[in-house]
Protein backbone atom coordinates (compact mmCIF):
# COMPACT_ATOMS: atom_id res chain seq x y z
CA UNK A 1 0.00 0.00 0.00
CA UNK A 2 2.84 2.34 0.91
CA UNK A 3 4.61 1.54 -2.35
CA UNK A 4 1.42 2.34 -4.27
CA UNK A 5 1.04 5.62 -2.34
CA UNK A 6 4.62 6.61 -3.08
CA UNK A 7 4.13 5.78 -6.76
CA UNK A 8 1.01 7.93 -6.92
CA UNK A 9 2.84 10.78 -5.17
CA UNK A 10 5.74 10.51 -7.62
CA UNK A 11 3.37 10.58 -10.57
CA UNK A 12 1.58 13.64 -9.16
CA UNK A 13 4.85 15.51 -8.60
CA UNK A 14 6.00 14.60 -12.10
CA UNK A 15 2.69 15.86 -13.48
CA UNK A 16 3.04 19.09 -11.48
CA UNK A 17 6.56 19.54 -12.85
CA UNK A 18 5.44 18.99 -16.43
CA UNK A 19 2.48 21.37 -16.06
CA UNK A 20 4.68 24.02 -14.43
CA UNK A 21 7.26 23.76 -17.23
CA UNK A 22 4.48 23.94 -19.83
CA UNK A 23 2.95 26.98 -18.11
CA UNK A 24 6.31 28.77 -18.04
CA UNK A 25 6.96 27.95 -21.70
CA UNK A 26 3.50 29.06 -22.79
CA UNK A 27 3.77 32.20 -20.68
CA UNK A 28 7.01 33.20 -22.36
CA UNK A 29 5.59 32.24 -25.76
CA UNK A 30 2.33 34.13 -25.28
CA UNK A 31 3.65 37.32 -23.74
CA UNK A 32 6.56 37.44 -26.12
CA UNK A 33 10.29 37.31 -26.11
CA UNK A 34 12.11 40.49 -25.18
CA UNK A 35 14.11 42.36 -27.82
CA UNK A 36 15.84 45.17 -25.87
CA UNK A 37 18.00 46.43 -28.76
CA UNK A 38 15.03 46.51 -31.14
CA UNK A 39 12.71 48.12 -28.59
CA UNK A 40 15.30 50.80 -27.88
CA UNK A 41 15.28 52.07 -31.47
CA UNK A 42 11.88 51.03 -32.90
CA UNK A 43 9.02 53.54 -33.20
CA UNK A 44 5.45 52.54 -34.08
CA UNK A 45 4.12 54.36 -37.11
CA UNK A 46 1.08 53.73 -39.35
CA UNK A 47 -1.37 50.91 -38.71
CA UNK A 48 -0.95 47.92 -41.01
CA UNK A 49 -4.16 47.80 -43.09
CA UNK A 50 -6.07 44.75 -44.27
CA UNK A 51 -5.46 42.55 -41.23
CA UNK A 52 -9.14 42.10 -40.44
CA UNK A 53 -9.69 40.94 -44.03
CA UNK A 54 -7.25 38.07 -43.68
CA UNK A 55 -4.45 39.81 -45.58
CA UNK A 56 -0.87 38.60 -45.22
CA UNK A 57 1.28 41.77 -45.53
CA UNK A 58 4.32 41.35 -47.77
CA UNK A 59 5.64 44.49 -49.47
CA UNK A 60 6.12 48.11 -48.44
CA UNK A 61 7.29 51.19 -50.29
CA UNK A 62 7.28 54.96 -50.00
CA UNK A 63 5.04 56.83 -52.43
CA UNK A 64 6.22 60.04 -54.18
CA UNK A 65 6.06 63.20 -52.08
CA UNK A 66 3.22 65.65 -52.50
CA UNK A 67 0.31 63.21 -52.63
CA UNK A 68 -2.22 62.19 -49.97
CA UNK A 69 -0.59 58.80 -49.39
CA UNK A 70 2.66 58.05 -47.61
CA UNK A 71 3.10 54.33 -48.31
CA UNK A 72 1.88 51.52 -50.51
CA UNK A 73 1.65 48.02 -49.05
CA UNK A 74 1.18 44.78 -50.96
CA UNK A 75 -0.20 41.51 -49.68
CA UNK A 76 -2.23 38.44 -50.50
CA UNK A 77 -5.39 36.71 -49.28
CA UNK A 78 -5.64 33.00 -49.98
CA UNK A 79 -8.06 32.33 -52.83
CA UNK A 80 -8.66 36.01 -53.57
CA UNK A 81 -6.98 38.62 -55.81
CA UNK A 82 -3.84 40.07 -54.23
CA UNK A 83 -4.07 43.66 -53.04
CA UNK A 84 -2.14 46.90 -52.70
CA UNK A 85 -3.21 49.24 -49.91
CA UNK A 86 -2.59 52.98 -49.91
CA UNK A 87 -1.68 54.36 -46.48
CA UNK A 88 -2.51 58.07 -45.90
CA UNK A 89 0.11 60.49 -44.63
CA UNK A 90 -2.10 61.48 -41.70
CA UNK A 91 -2.40 57.87 -40.49
CA UNK A 92 1.19 57.89 -39.31
CA UNK A 93 1.36 57.58 -35.52
CA UNK A 94 -2.44 57.86 -35.33
CA UNK A 95 -4.66 55.70 -33.14
CA UNK A 96 -7.69 56.59 -35.26
CA UNK A 97 -8.59 53.74 -37.59
CA UNK A 98 -8.58 55.01 -41.18
CA UNK A 99 -10.70 53.89 -44.11
CA UNK A 100 -8.57 51.15 -45.61
CA UNK A 101 -8.19 51.92 -49.29
CA UNK A 102 -6.97 49.20 -51.61
CA UNK A 103 -7.01 48.07 -55.22
CA UNK A 104 -6.58 44.71 -56.91
CA UNK A 105 -5.11 44.05 -60.35
CA UNK A 106 -6.00 42.29 -63.58
CA UNK A 107 -3.98 41.07 -66.54
CA UNK A 108 -5.96 40.86 -69.77
CA UNK A 109 -9.08 41.27 -67.66
CA UNK A 110 -8.32 38.32 -65.35
CA UNK A 111 -7.75 38.72 -61.62
CA UNK A 112 -4.14 38.38 -60.48
CA UNK A 113 -4.01 35.99 -57.52
CA UNK A 114 -0.29 35.32 -57.36
CA UNK A 115 1.50 35.68 -54.04
CA UNK A 116 2.42 39.38 -54.18
CA UNK A 117 5.85 39.98 -52.70
CA UNK A 118 7.61 43.33 -52.70
CA UNK A 119 6.38 46.62 -54.08
CA UNK A 120 8.32 49.72 -55.12
CA UNK A 121 7.55 52.97 -56.94
CA UNK A 122 9.10 55.51 -59.27
CA UNK A 123 7.51 58.91 -59.79
CA UNK A 124 5.13 57.47 -62.39
CA UNK A 125 4.82 53.72 -61.93
CA UNK A 126 4.37 51.03 -59.31
CA UNK A 127 6.30 47.76 -59.62
CA UNK A 128 5.18 44.60 -57.82
CA UNK A 129 6.98 41.27 -57.40
CA UNK A 130 4.43 38.74 -58.68
CA UNK A 131 5.83 35.24 -59.08
CA UNK A 132 8.30 35.14 -61.97
CA UNK A 133 7.22 38.62 -63.10
CA UNK A 134 7.63 42.20 -62.02
CA UNK A 135 4.33 43.79 -63.02
CA UNK A 136 4.09 47.51 -63.77
CA UNK A 137 1.08 49.79 -63.24
CA UNK A 138 0.65 53.53 -63.73
CA UNK A 139 0.50 55.33 -60.38
CA UNK A 140 -2.03 57.72 -61.89
CA UNK A 141 -4.40 54.80 -62.52
CA UNK A 142 -3.92 53.42 -59.01
CA UNK A 143 -4.37 56.74 -57.22
CA UNK A 144 -7.41 57.60 -59.33
CA UNK A 145 -9.18 54.28 -58.80
CA UNK A 146 -12.10 53.79 -56.43
CA UNK A 147 -11.63 51.81 -53.23
CA UNK A 148 -11.67 48.08 -54.04
CA UNK A 149 -11.43 48.68 -57.77
CA UNK A 150 -9.72 46.37 -60.24
CA UNK A 151 -6.87 48.03 -62.11
CA UNK A 152 -5.47 46.58 -65.33
CA UNK A 153 -1.68 46.34 -65.28
CA UNK A 154 0.30 48.13 -67.99
CA UNK A 155 2.86 45.41 -68.64
CA UNK A 156 5.52 43.24 -66.99
CA UNK A 157 8.92 41.68 -67.42
CA UNK A 158 10.40 38.39 -66.25
CA UNK A 159 13.55 38.70 -64.17
CA UNK A 160 14.90 35.22 -64.88
CA UNK A 161 14.65 34.30 -61.20
CA UNK A 162 12.36 31.41 -60.25
CA UNK A 163 10.38 33.70 -57.99
CA UNK A 164 10.62 37.35 -56.99
CA UNK A 165 10.19 37.84 -53.27
CA UNK A 166 11.03 41.55 -53.03
CA UNK A 167 11.99 44.58 -55.11
CA UNK A 168 13.44 48.03 -54.55
CA UNK A 169 14.19 51.02 -56.77
CA UNK A 170 17.41 52.93 -56.10
CA UNK A 171 19.51 55.28 -58.22
CA UNK A 172 17.81 54.37 -61.48
CA UNK A 173 18.10 50.62 -60.94
CA UNK A 174 15.25 48.25 -60.10
CA UNK A 175 16.47 45.49 -57.79
CA UNK A 176 14.54 42.21 -57.56
CA UNK A 177 15.54 39.27 -55.41
CA UNK A 178 14.76 35.65 -54.65
CA UNK A 179 14.09 33.94 -51.29
CA UNK A 180 15.97 30.82 -50.23
CA UNK A 181 15.21 28.33 -47.49
CA UNK A 182 16.50 24.78 -47.63
CA UNK A 183 13.86 22.19 -48.40
CA UNK A 184 10.94 24.33 -49.50
CA UNK A 185 12.36 27.43 -51.23
CA UNK A 186 15.31 26.20 -53.26
CA UNK A 187 17.32 28.20 -55.79
CA UNK A 188 19.54 27.23 -58.71
CA UNK A 189 22.91 25.70 -57.76
CA UNK A 190 24.62 28.39 -59.86
CA UNK A 191 23.28 30.95 -57.37
CA UNK A 192 25.05 29.27 -54.43
CA UNK A 193 28.30 31.03 -53.53
CA UNK A 194 30.88 30.91 -50.78
CA UNK A 195 31.06 34.35 -49.18
CA UNK A 196 33.21 34.93 -46.13
CA UNK A 197 33.28 31.25 -45.23
CA UNK A 198 29.51 30.83 -45.47
CA UNK A 199 27.30 29.84 -48.39
CA UNK A 200 24.86 32.33 -49.84
CA UNK A 201 22.06 30.67 -51.80
CA UNK A 202 20.21 33.62 -53.35
CA UNK A 203 20.73 36.45 -55.82
CA UNK A 204 19.38 39.94 -56.31
CA UNK A 205 19.35 41.27 -59.88
CA UNK A 206 19.55 44.98 -60.68
CA UNK A 207 17.89 46.18 -63.91
CA UNK A 208 18.47 49.64 -65.38
CA UNK A 209 15.20 51.55 -65.39
CA UNK A 210 13.85 52.85 -68.71
CA UNK A 211 10.16 53.53 -68.41
CA UNK A 212 9.77 54.07 -72.15
CA UNK A 213 10.41 50.34 -72.65
CA UNK A 214 8.20 47.32 -71.98
CA UNK A 215 8.25 46.44 -68.30
CA UNK A 216 10.04 49.66 -67.46
CA UNK A 217 13.59 48.34 -67.85
CA UNK A 218 16.22 48.93 -70.51
CA UNK A 219 17.28 45.28 -70.85
CA UNK A 220 16.02 41.90 -69.68
CA UNK A 221 19.60 41.05 -68.64
CA UNK A 222 20.49 42.64 -65.29
CA UNK A 223 23.23 45.25 -65.04
CA UNK A 224 24.28 44.07 -61.57
CA UNK A 225 23.91 40.96 -59.40
CA UNK A 226 24.21 40.76 -55.61
CA UNK A 227 24.86 37.56 -53.67
CA UNK A 228 22.74 37.65 -50.49
CA UNK A 229 22.20 35.45 -47.45
CA UNK A 230 19.31 33.05 -46.91
CA UNK A 231 15.75 34.01 -45.93
CA UNK A 232 15.80 37.58 -47.26
CA UNK A 233 12.30 39.10 -47.26
CA UNK A 234 13.22 42.64 -48.27
CA UNK A 235 16.03 44.94 -49.37
CA UNK A 236 16.47 48.69 -49.04
CA UNK A 237 19.38 50.76 -50.35
CA UNK A 238 20.69 54.27 -49.85
CA UNK A 239 24.11 55.89 -50.08
CA UNK A 240 24.97 54.85 -46.52
CA UNK A 241 24.18 51.16 -46.76
CA UNK A 242 22.38 48.08 -48.05
CA UNK A 243 19.77 46.75 -45.62
CA UNK A 244 18.32 43.23 -45.60
CA UNK A 245 15.22 42.06 -43.73
CA UNK A 246 15.63 38.33 -43.01
CA UNK A 247 13.02 36.03 -41.48
CA UNK A 248 11.05 32.81 -41.77
CA UNK A 249 8.33 31.60 -39.43
CA UNK A 250 8.56 31.93 -35.65
CA UNK A 251 12.32 32.41 -35.02
CA UNK A 252 13.55 35.97 -34.51
CA UNK A 253 14.03 38.19 -37.57
CA UNK A 254 17.34 39.85 -38.41
CA UNK A 255 18.01 43.27 -39.88
CA UNK A 256 21.42 43.34 -41.54
CA UNK A 257 23.27 46.38 -42.83
CA UNK A 258 26.23 46.34 -45.23
CA UNK A 259 28.36 49.05 -46.77
CA UNK A 260 27.00 50.22 -50.11
CA UNK A 261 29.74 49.38 -52.62
CA UNK A 262 27.48 49.21 -55.68
CA UNK A 263 29.09 52.29 -57.22
CA UNK A 264 32.52 50.72 -57.06
CA UNK A 265 34.35 47.80 -58.59
CA UNK A 266 32.53 44.46 -58.58
CA UNK A 267 33.95 41.37 -56.87
CA UNK A 268 33.58 39.24 -59.98
CA UNK A 269 31.01 38.28 -62.61
CA UNK A 270 28.19 35.80 -63.05
CA UNK A 271 26.77 34.52 -66.33
CA UNK A 272 23.16 35.50 -67.02
CA UNK A 273 21.78 34.51 -70.43
CA UNK A 274 25.31 34.31 -71.82
CA UNK A 275 26.31 37.75 -70.51
CA UNK A 276 28.92 38.43 -67.83
CA UNK A 277 27.12 40.48 -65.19
CA UNK A 278 29.08 42.32 -62.45
CA UNK A 279 28.68 40.45 -59.15
CA UNK A 280 28.87 42.03 -55.70
CA UNK A 281 29.59 40.10 -52.51
CA UNK A 282 29.00 41.37 -48.97
CA UNK A 283 30.79 39.95 -45.95
CA UNK A 284 31.43 42.29 -43.00
CA UNK A 285 28.20 43.72 -41.62
CA UNK A 286 27.98 47.29 -40.30
CA UNK A 287 24.99 46.32 -38.14
CA UNK A 288 22.96 43.23 -37.24
CA UNK A 289 19.77 43.85 -35.26
CA UNK A 290 17.63 41.04 -33.83
CA UNK A 291 13.91 41.79 -34.25
CA UNK A 292 10.61 40.02 -33.53
CA UNK A 293 9.60 37.29 -35.93
CA UNK A 294 8.08 37.70 -39.39
CA UNK A 295 9.69 40.88 -40.64
CA UNK A 296 8.82 41.47 -44.29
CA UNK A 297 9.79 44.19 -46.75
CA UNK A 298 11.58 47.40 -45.77
CA UNK A 299 11.94 50.88 -47.27
CA UNK A 300 13.79 54.12 -46.56
CA UNK A 301 12.64 57.72 -46.23
CA UNK A 302 14.04 60.78 -44.49
CA UNK A 303 16.77 58.97 -42.59
CA UNK A 304 14.39 56.28 -41.33
CA UNK A 305 14.10 52.62 -42.22
CA UNK A 306 10.50 51.37 -42.20
CA UNK A 307 9.86 47.69 -41.42
CA UNK A 308 6.67 45.74 -42.19
CA UNK A 309 5.70 42.68 -40.13
CA UNK A 310 3.36 39.80 -41.00
CA UNK A 311 2.87 38.56 -37.42
CA UNK A 312 -0.58 40.11 -36.88
CA UNK A 313 -2.17 38.43 -39.90
CA UNK A 314 -5.04 36.11 -38.97
CA UNK A 315 -3.24 32.90 -39.84
CA UNK A 316 -0.35 33.62 -37.43
CA UNK A 317 -1.47 36.05 -34.75
CA UNK A 318 -2.30 33.41 -32.10
CA UNK A 319 1.00 31.57 -32.31
CA UNK A 320 3.68 34.26 -32.71
CA UNK A 321 6.03 35.64 -30.08
CA UNK A 322 5.17 39.30 -30.64
CA UNK A 323 2.15 40.52 -32.59
CA UNK A 324 2.98 43.76 -34.39
CA UNK A 325 0.06 45.69 -35.87
CA UNK A 326 1.91 48.84 -36.98
CA UNK A 327 4.70 49.64 -39.39
CA UNK A 328 7.86 50.25 -37.38
CA UNK A 329 10.49 52.90 -38.12
CA UNK A 330 14.14 52.94 -37.08
CA UNK A 331 16.50 55.88 -37.53
CA UNK A 332 19.32 54.61 -39.73
CA UNK A 333 21.86 56.55 -37.66
CA UNK A 334 21.04 54.24 -34.74
CA UNK A 335 22.03 51.15 -36.73
CA UNK A 336 25.73 52.02 -36.95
Amino acid sequence: MKKQSRAVTAILWTLVGVLTAAAVFLGVWWFGFIYPDFNAVAVQEARIPGLDSGLSPQGLCVLPDGGPYAFAMSGYIKGEPSRVYLIPEDSVASDVKQVERYVTFTENGKDIKTHFGGVTCSENFMYIASGEKIIRISLEKILGANNGAKVEIDDFFKTGLDGNAFCYLYDGILYAGEFYRAGNYETLPSHHMDVGGKTNHALVYGFILDETRTGGVADMVPAKALSVCDEVQGIAIDESGIYLSCSYGLPASRLKKYENRLGGEADGTIQVDGTDVPLYLFTDRDADLTMPCMSEEICLKGGKLYVLFESMSKQYRWVVHNRISKIVSIETSKLN
